[in-house]
């Protein structure tokens, strides 16, 4: 405890930051099960209602995109009116875009569902900042493990969003999965409600936050470099084969819509589960060491996903995906809070936000096309040249701070107090 600190005050903060926490979970639960829910629904859905087949994944490419176009408005929100705020603002703009999709395809427009998709994606901007914010509120020590904690929560939305898409589908007659994204609607005000709790923890007290770098210095650190790569090729490999797999098992190999949505929801377990033990061991082998066997297991989840294309490869192949994503995509995580300041932690988590969505929303864009005039074996090609890129960052480029994520965030702070 810091002796300057009366005991009351610091026993109220404690208080304050576990409820953040807990609001923060709840909030990751119900607000995340937008993203299965899309990546099921938004394709099938883009099938019957898009001209062109392949258009079809343009409503969750469209989701991405607007995620990729709002993580550095996200940042600079928050960093003017605070994270309360722009949480609970942008949870209910989504609960009023998940209303305008269902409208959309009941009146039969493909336009109306791509817009609400990308509004819908917008809040998911927002909703990454959640791994932020816990970490404002937990010792640099504890970073990975409260990281962990989000992610692990986010089980519930490997089952509510694919089951809210499977059991809504036919909640409006003539309009099928128009009765889900009401459903969802209900989901992203509820979240609103429990934001509502949350309580700032100095979000708007720049002045103690010490110097404040120009935006290049902390672009040009080699960690920084290496965790937004890492982010980036994350989302990347896992994006192109999550938007593709559902229309090459439901619409191009026959598979049934229930089959689908279980390989779908074994996916976004296997993206959360490993959680339980990713910040342990982050803590204890390393940040570099954990995104080296993520890159090891998102290859592998290819290589399982080349071999055929039953139900069990494509099963295999996507629950490998979601362990090896899990790896790189924490690991990287707990690395960014280690390249930044108080002062600088808006502009710095908004760019490494903006790459890693901007290059996923590029991705998942080609997703679609590729998967319509490759197949689905040359979309698996194409994700190679990102795993092999970041192999070659983590032997070849320098590494700055300790091997843990302890060590390395008290190697940042100890630069930070002499900048």
């Amino acid at each position: 405890m810091n002796p300057s600190i009366p005991e009351p005050a610091a026993l109220a903060d404690r208080r304050k930051s576990r409820a953040n926490l807990a609001i923060l979970s709840i909030a990751t639960m119900l607000n995340r099960s937008a993203v299965p829910l899309i990546v099921l629904v938004g394709g099938l859905s883009g099938l019957v209602l898009a001209p062109d087949p392949a258009l079809a994944t343009l409503p969750v490419a469209l989701n991405v995109v607007g995620l990729g176009l709002c993580t550095y408005p996200a940042s600079s929100i928050m960093r003017r009116i605070g994270r309360r705020t722009g949480f609970v603002s942008a949870s209910t703009v989504a609960g009023l875009a998940a209303i305008a999709a269902a409208i959309s395809i009941m009146a039969g427009s493909f336009t109306g569902l791509c817009l609400a998709s990308a509004v819908l994606g917008a809040n998911q901007a927002f909703v990454h900042q959640y791994r932020f914010a816990a970490a404002e509120n937990v010792p640099s020590s504890r970073v990975s493990q409260a990281i962990s904690l989000l992610l692990f929560v986010s089980l519930v939305s490997a089952f509510a969003g694919p089951e809210l898409g499977r059991h809504g589908r036919d909640w409006v007659d003539g309009a099928p999965f128009a009765g889900a994204f009401f459903g969802l609607a209900v989901v992203h005000f509820l979240a609103a409600l429990v934001l509502a709790g949350y309580r700032d923890t100095g979000m708007m007290q720049e002045a103690g936050g010490g110097a404040e770098r120009p935006l290049g210095r902390i672009l040009a650190q080699p960690s920084y470099v290496i965790a937004v790569a890492a982010a980036a090729f994350a989302y990347a490999v896992m994006t192109m084969m999550m938007t593709a797999a559902p229309i090459s098992m439901h619409a191009m190999h026959g598979f049934g819509l229930d089959i689908t949505a279980w390989a779908i929801e074994g996916h976004v377990l296997a993206m959360f589960l490993p959680s339980v033990i990713t910040g342990a061991l982050i803590m204890r082998l390393g940040v570099y060491t954990i995104m080296t066997v993520g890159v090891a297991i998102l290859a592998a989840s290819t290589s399982v996903a080349w071999l055929g294309q039953s139900a069990m490869h494509y099963m295999a192949g996507l629950i490998l995906l979601g362990v090896g994503w899990n790896f790189l995509f924490t690991a990287a995580s707990t690395l960014i809070t280690t390249t930044y300041g108080h002062a600088e932690r808006f502009k710095a988590q908004g760019l490494n936000d903006l790459i890693v969505f901007g290059t996923m929303a590029l991705l998942t864009l080609a997703a679609g096309v590729l998967l319509d005039r490759v197949g689905w074996r040359g979309l698996l090609l194409c994700t190679l040249p990102f795993l092999v890129a970041m192999l070659a960052l983590l032997f070849f480029m320098p590494r700055e701070g300790a091997e843990s994520a302890r060590g390395a965030a008290g190697h940042v702070e100890e630069g930070a107090s002499t900048r």
